[in-house]
């Protein structure tokens, strides 16, 4: 199952934004570009993710079948995601197509994107793959699960309200806007890792995986 779409995150953002007394007539835009540019960045992190080879395995030979023993650990950005580098200009588009514009709109596209990439940083800090993926012929052969959990919304709150200072936007309600931004990335991240399972094909030794995974 794919990340979650653009519209599914616009309507955690449009909740985040009435649970902070955001309800401005541009707040119904802005959680729209928010939720098109967190979807379009989540389905740009699900086919870059990797897996690092290296989980504990328990496949003995001759033939080479068993299942993985431990967890395993998930590349972050850049490697394994897109940095803010990247999701900036999508943010950008996504805000302008929207009608959020104005002279803070660069600005505020550079703190959404930094606040995703630190969350996806935190995502691949947090979330494992979960021991237990069967092996069969020195290749996992069943796909794997993801295990711990997304981050929350106080881990990532003061994170992007110090993007959103640091690019000059600093009313009385940007921590507002830091605490709704967090709670989408963290109730939208709740989804992904629930829907993404591990590709199986992963080559394996009889000791530990061998090469890179993906996920799907």
């Amino acid at each position: 199952m794919p990340a979650p779409t653009g519209s599914e995150i616009g309507t955690l953002a449009k909740s985040a934004m009435q649970a902070a007394s955001l309800r401005g007539e541009n707040a119904p835009d802005l959680a729209t570009a928010l939720g098109d540019a967190c979807g379009q960045t989540f389905t740009l992190f699900v086919g870059m993710a990797v897996v690092s080879p290296g989980i504990p395995a328990a496949a003995p030979p001759p033939a080479g079948s068993g299942s993985t023993a431990g967890p395993g650990m998930l590349l972050p950005p850049p490697a394994g995601g897109p940095g803010a580098s990247q999701i900036e200009p999508i943010v950008q588009a996504l805000l302008a197509s929207n009608r959020i514009n104005g002279e803070k709109q660069g600005a505020l596209a550079k703190a959404i994107a930094q606040s995703v990439e630190q969350a996806l940083v935190l995502f691949t800090s947090m979330v494992m793959v979960a021991p237990g993926m069967a092996i069969a012929g020195f290749t996992t052969s069943s796909p794997g699960t993801l295990a711990g959990a997304a981050p929350a919304k106080a881990l990532l709150q003061p994170l992007a309200l110090g993007f959103l200072q640091a690019g000059g936007i600093q009313g009385e309600n940007a921590p507002d806007l830091a605490g709704a931004i967090a709670e989408t990335l963290s109730n939208a991240m709740t989804q992904m890792m629930s829907r993404l399972k591990v590709t199986p094909g992963i080559a394996s030794s009889p000791g530990a995986t061998a090469s890179p995974g993906r996920l799907m």
